[in-house]
């Protein structure tokens, strides 16, 4: 159930919820509301946070960029490569920084970068710092105030998708 204008949205339109690009079975308006259905396969559920959402979790939705949309950031997909537990968030003057743990991602650890991007549930984001086994990410208060960061706590799991062009990039090098 959503109050994001979706009246663009048919069966078989594609739309990120937390990060995870899922195609739409079935689309209603009632009540100022748009209520969809979407099918999430066992490879899905079992890489992405999908296997902990019920009715009382809230994701992030984003429809799919259509031809000439602006993109604001950088490109993200809904193909996610892992999930990540929340190791601390810390609230300053004017952000949260929200650490994450990076020595359990040896096959990603090259993706993350200092200023460079990272999906986290389907938001795009700059990684602030890296140190040795750990890196953050600043949230200006606009982010945590309109996407679900704002509900997490410590030792919750997040969706992370890597920066996709340095993914093909790598690839292309290796």
């Amino acid at each position: 159930k959503t109050d994001l204008d979706l009246s663009d949205c048919k069966i078989g339109s594609s739309i990120s919820c937390d990060g995870v690009c899922l195609t739409v079975i079935s689309i209603n308006y009632i009540n100022s509301f748009y209520f969809f259905n979407v099918n999430i396969g066992e490879e899905t559920f079992n890489r992405t946070t999908a296997q902990y959402w019920n009715n009382n979790y809230n994701i992030n939705l984003e429809k799919s960029l259509k031809v000439g949309d602006e993109i604001s950031g950088h490109f993200v997909y809904g193909h996610v490569d892992t999930i990540l537990e929340i190791l601390n968030i810390e609230k300053l003057n004017s952000s949260w920084n929200f650490y994450f743990s990076n020595s359990s991602l040896s096959k990603y650890t090259k993706f993350i970068v200092e200023k460079g991007s990272i999906s986290i549930n389907g938001i795009s984001l700059t990684i602030a710092n890296v140190k040795e086994d750990v890196f953050n990410i600043s949230i200006i208060p606009h982010t945590y105030n309109n996407t679900n960061l704002s509900n997490l706590n410590v030792g919750d799991s997040v969706n992370i998708e890597f920066d996709s062009l340095a993914k093909y990039i790598q690839v292309k090098n290796d």
